[in-house]
């Protein structure tokens, strides 16, 4: 398999050896028990990385015999459950186990596309660096997944009350029955999420890696709390506001790595316009839908046992973590800009969060 992971794992193996011989007093033991915990860190980590197809195929290999075999809870991995009453589904603690079963199954998805399907497609298309081939392939499965999930999630607001009419993000609050379809989409987009902190900490580490991290853990709060406090249809339009730009920037950078250069900088432009219209003015409104619109429609009130979790201070932190993500998505757009400005001088279009051993491969 493709090295996925530039984790510098040698590191730790010989900071155990240096350290290995300090043994004369207890700060040092201490420092050496603390080396080898971070050496035995390392090699699970190494070994996670390096069987991303074959851990999770034995993992959901056990769940499906566990269930074929009628093993009380087995069930709660592989399906969601209606209630009875109504059809409808609701939030639940069993949730977190279907979610597991999907952060598995992506990671499996993940390696195996890009291992079996567009690691050939880069052979073929004559790119023969490593790096370069490794980016192809990272950069397809993006491509991919948002491709799919976008268009899931433009389905399910295109067949909602709240299409275009923001105001339905908090009318008839709470709303806590969901079709199977809109339930699915948002624990499968969810477990996509969290299994994104993986695949960041395994993808060669890039400049602006605190922003990201910032924004998956953000992306990440937003959609738990959104999901148990019953505010599920802004959570809808934010992720399809915000998958938009991520179909056409992976496509751009696969045609690069083709190359494609001119078609490349004209899917850049057209992205950079698609960007300024979904994460600056659509997600602009909503945010202003989430700063003045509930004080119009829901009152402030905690109620658990009416499924009802929409205060003051809930009101305040769903505003702050849009505001934090729109500076976040504003310190991108200076960089696209640059890049715009590359792209208009002639220069071509380059990803300007790629450190500069990386570009020397990748160029």
């Amino acid at each position: 398999m493709f090295n996925l992971s530039k984790i510098d794992f040698l590191s730790f193996d010989m900071s155990l050896k240096t350290n290995s011989g300090f043994q004369t007093n207890g700060t040092n033991k201490k420092y050496s028990k603390l080396i080898k915990r971070q050496y035995m860190l390392s090699k699970v980590a190494k070994y996670l990385v390096e069987h991303q197809i074959e851990l999770p195929i034995c993992l959901m290999a056990v769940i499906t015999l566990a269930y074929i075999l009628k093993v009380p809870g087995s069930e709660k991995f592989l399906f969601l459950h209606e209630n009875p009453k109504t059809g409808l589904y609701e939030t639940s603690m069993d949730d977190a186990y279907f979610v597991f079963f999907w952060i598995v199954t992506f990671t499996l998805l993940r390696a195996a596309t890009m291992e079996y399907i567009l690691t050939p497609i880069a052979k073929k298309g004559r790119i023969k660096k490593n790096a370069r081939i490794t980016r192809f392939a990272e950069q397809g499965w993006s491509f991919l997944y948002y491709s799919v999930f976008w268009t899931f999630g433009m389905y399910l607001m295109y067949h909602s009350p709240y299409w275009f009419d923001t105001t339905y993000f908090w009318k008839d609050y709470p709303h806590k029955e969901l079709t199977y379809s809109f339930k699915a989409y948002y624990l499968l987009q969810f477990a996509f999420w969290l299994q994104q902190l993986f695949v960041l900490n395994v993808e060669k580490r890039r400049k602006d890696f605190v922003e990201m991290a910032t924004h998956h853990v953000i992306t990440i709060l937003l959609m738990f709390f959104s999901y148990i406090f019953n505010l599920t249809r802004i959570g809808n339009a934010v992720l399809c506001t915000m998958d938009f730009a991520d179909i056409q920037l992976p496509l751009a950078k696969m045609l690069k790595y083709l190359g494609f250069n001119m078609i490349c900088d004209v899917l850049f432009g057209i992205f950079m316009v698609s960007w300024l219209v979904t994460r600056h003015y659509i997600y602009g409104c909503i945010i202003y839908s989430t700063w003045n619109e509930p004080r119009l429609y829901i009152e402030y009130k905690w109620a658990p046992e009416e499924d009802y979790y929409f205060t003051e201070n809930v009101h305040r932190f769903f505003l702050l973590l849009f505001c934090i993500l729109q500076v976040i998505i504003i310190f991108w757009f200076c960089l696209i800009s640059n890049v715009a400005y590359k792209v208009i001088k002639g220069d071509g279009a380059h990803d300007n969060r790629s450190s500069e051993s990386e570009r020397e491969h990748e160029d």
